[in-house]
């Protein structure tokens, strides 16, 4: 059965009083997490200190008395009370912070569960953006093998163009010089036809005399 508080009132001191008010159902529900660590490790030290004062009591009280019980006495009694109030103060604050670390537990668990929807979006982002990023690299890689690939070409071909151009050069000149040399042989023949007809002739002239 629970002390109330008008029993805690004939037994506590006034700083233990106020301990167990604060461990009162309508009170304790409103401490946050550090307010109630605070108040349960003084509560188990208060409970602690009565524990061990009524052993002690027991001890001597059973040396006097003579009784294996040790029970006797107003003193003994009293100090058993104040240890079982505060035993059920103790009590009281451990339950308020399970509850709070319980509250805590979930609210952790529901923060897990929206990490990885976050995680895999920033993943997705990130891979994205490495695509797009390797994409441009290759593509500036290929630019720069195509001109390096179109600038050693750009000599080759202007020494195929230098060389078709000088055979074209020289196929021109060579068939200038052919219809000279081709107009030339004939009228060399018409000169030699002309002298020997002329020669004839003279011939004929001085055949008729």
């Amino acid at each position: 059965m629970a002390y109330t508080r008008t029993q805690a009132q004939k037994l506590l001191t006034a700083a233990e009083l106020t301990l167990f008010d604060a461990g009162r159902s309508n009170v304790v529900r409103t401490l946050d997490k550090t307010t109630v660590r605070g108040k349960l490790e003084r509560a188990r030290k208060l409970r602690d200190k009565y524990r061990d004062l009524y052993r002690r009591q027991r001890v001597a009280m059973r040396d006097t008395a003579g009784s294996k019980g040790g029970s006797r006495g107003t003193a003994n009694q009293r100090t058993q009370q104040k240890e079982e109030i505060l035993a059920e103060v103790v009590v009281r604050f451990e339950d308020r912070l399970a509850k709070i670390e319980r509250q805590e537990d979930l609210d952790f668990a529901k923060a897990q569960k929206q990490v990885p929807v976050a995680s895999s979006a920033s993943g997705l982002k990130k891979a994205v953006k490495k695509a797009v990023a390797k994409k441009a690299a290759a593509r500036k890689a290929s630019a720069k093998k195509a001109a390096a690939k179109t600038s050693g070409k750009a000599p080759a071909k202007a020494a195929k163009r230098a060389g078709k151009t000088t055979r074209r050069n020289q196929s021109l000149a060579d068939s200038a010089v052919e219809p000279k040399a081709v107009a030339t042989q004939p009228r060399a023949r018409t000169i030699s036809a002309h002298q020997r007809s002329s020669n004839q002739r003279a011939q004929a002239r001085r055949d008729s005399r």
